[in-house]
């Protein structure tokens, strides 16, 4: 290899979405370290270039073809000529991994001098090595993988490939790179790697990594086997961040930290600088349901927030199985704090988990749904190279993708029928409830039903297959999915001979759905009622026979929409 006294240094990424998480932390990170190596930056021009599965140069191609446009798109962007000391790196996910894979064999053929490294979770998990023919590793050009956290590594790797030193094996997965010091790391963010990337641009979006490290020990999580030590960065750098956000106008973080409130004592220091700093941006946190207490969730009620919980199963075998137990009673004792407070809450949940079956998962929705979250998130399990599931998953008798997704495909208890029935069941509840907005209402109008939520869901899945635009498209706008709801629940209501409830339904569904379009997207809605709104916004009407036996029907026009200080409305 010649000597490299100058090189350009190009760290690639590419994100599932266009969003306001869609933000390359990762390779950010990365780039950063290696600009605050004067050593390496004195002799180098070193680029972030991100890129979306969701970007008009990508959408509707195969991976091929998309890794392909990617690596035309950095030769043309950064003028690359054959004889360029190119340095090109790439950030694996599981989502990105296929197209990257060709976007650096087309590299290699555009540019043959061109030196390859990658990095990422699918690098750490050690899935890279497979040989087959999906994930294209055998045609691969000579890369330099490097595995674990990257940014020491990184600059590393690139000290000796500027001296045209060889490199050493120990430097290179499988072997894992130690754990960084993140005292010691540059803020990407204060770096201002970050300020043109897409989510930040247009979504006024941030990532706002906390801590590193999980103190527990899911068999399904690459952190399974990583160490049991939560690595915090200092607060002193957290709050010149957050004095960032601020200035350069971000209106929602997701905070990276996987158990937000593992300690408590950080968690309170944290939300008490965000109400003193940063009130008007809304905070996206991932929680420990068990953790919470009255302290935590006043302070979390100070703020513009939403919190994800992983309850992922009610099935306490199934969550034995991949050690991640829950006490049930605790967990809703919890839960009953946030909805106490009007804190708004999600909840995960996972189908196709070791001893789990498709009854227990109808099991785990029904407990869920009792629980009020505002969205459910439901998904197939991925079994992840380099976790602790991934070695047990023979003794589980569990089959599965041994290729980006790693969806399970059957296990003893949960065929592949019914995996792909829970599939269906997944996707109807996501679009009726968590897309449909219907949090307030939804129980409410499965009493007169007499119906479980995941019957119910599985009835709306069965009426979803009159609608295939419906089904197979993945961006519905609220008014389309609010017309879908209408038309099923009146069936369902006149099939169970309550027809006489309608109007009192039908009005709830229609004023909350502009309430919520209102505060969301900024929508106006003209709705004409039989009750008056105060009514039908009052506890009373949670109780749809007791309303209509009780409540005068008043026929009026009123219009939704966005005021100054929120959602109002006004009758007409």
């Amino acid at each position: 290899m010649s000597s490299l006294p100058s090189a350009t240094i190009i760290v690639v990424s590419l994100e599932v979405q266009s969003s306001f998480q869609a933000v390359p932390l990762g390779a950010a990170s990365i780039v950063s370290a290696l600009k605050a190596d004067v050593a390496i930056s004195s002799v180098s021009t070193i680029i972030l270039s991100d890129f979306s599965l969701e970007s008009p140069l990508l959408q509707g191609l195969s991976p091929q073809e998309q890794g392909n446009l990617i690596a035309q798109s950095l030769v043309s962007t950064f003028n690359l000529q054959p004889a360029s000391h190119l340095i090109a790196g790439f950030s694996l996910y599981v989502w990105n991994r296929p197209v990257l894979e060709y976007a650096a064999k087309e590299l290699a053929l555009l540019l043959p001098s061109v030196i390859l490294f990658a990095g990422g979770p699918e690098v750490t998990s050690g899935s890279v090595f497979y040989s087959d023919e999906k994930s294209n590793a055998n045609t691969l050009p000579p890369i330099y993988y490097l595995s674990g956290e990257g940014e020491s590594s990184t600059c590393t790797l690139i000290h000796l490939l500027l001296e045209n030193k060889k490199i050493p094996s120990s430097l290179l997965a499988p072997n894992r790179s130690p754990s960084e010091n993140c005292a010691a790391l540059v803020s990407p963010w204060l770096e201002g790697t970050l300020e043109n990337c897409e989510g930040v641009l247009h979504h006024k979006g941030a990532l706002w990594e906390l801590a590193r490290g999980c103190p527990y020990s899911c068999t399904y999580c690459c952190e399974s086997k990583g160490e049991k030590k939560v690595r915090s960065f200092p607060l002193e750098r957290l709050e010149k961040e957050l004095e960032y956000f601020i200035k350069i106008g971000i209106e929602r973080v997701f905070v990276l930290d996987p158990t937000y409130n593992a300690s408590k004592e950080r968690a309170l220091r944290l939300l008490d600088l965000i109400f003193r700093k940063a009130p008007e941006i809304h905070f996206n946190f991932e929680v420990r349901a068990e953790l919470l207490d009255a302290q935590l969730v006043a302070a979390f009620s100070k703020i513009p927030c939403s919190l994800q919980i992983g309850l992922q199963s009610s099935n306490p075998e199934a969550l034995k199985a991949v050690n991640r137990p829950c006490d049930f009673k605790s967990f809703t004792k919890k839960i009953g704090l946030l909805n106490n407070a009007g804190i708004i809450f999600g909840l995960d949940l996972m189908y196709g988990l070791p001893k789990d079956s498709f009854s227990t998962f109808r099991n785990s929705i029904d407990f869920a749904v009792s629980q009020y979250p505002n969205n459910l998130e439901v998904f197939r399990l991925a079994v992840l190279p380099g976790t602790l599931l991934a070695e047990q998953a023979e003794g589980f008798g569990m089959k599965y993708a041994k290729t980006p997704p790693y969806l399970v495909e059957s296990t003893p208890q949960f065929s592949h029928q019914d995996l792909e029935r829970a599939a269906s069941l997944a996707r109807a509840c996501d679009l009726f409830y968590t897309q449909g907005r219907c949090v307030t209402w939804f129980n409410a109008a499965l009493v007169p039903l007499k119906l479980k939520a995941s019957q119910f869901f599985q009835d709306f899945a069965t009426f979803l297959l009159t609608v295939p635009k419906i089904v197979n498209s993945q961006e519905i706008p609220h008014t389309e999915l609010e017309k879908l709801q209408l038309s099923f629940l009146k069936a369902k209501y006149t099939e169970k001979q309550k027809a006489f409830l309608w109007p009192v339904l039908r009005d709830i569904i229609c004023l909350h759905g502009a309430w919520t379009r209102a505060l969301a997207e900024g929508d106006e809605t003209l709705l004409e009622l039989s009750y008056h709104p105060e009514d039908l916004f009052s506890t009373d009407s949670m109780d749809l026979v007791y309303f209509t036996e009780n409540a005068c029907m008043e026929q009026c026009s009123v219009r939704v929409y966005s005021g100054p200080e929120g959602p109002d409305l006004e009758l007409l």
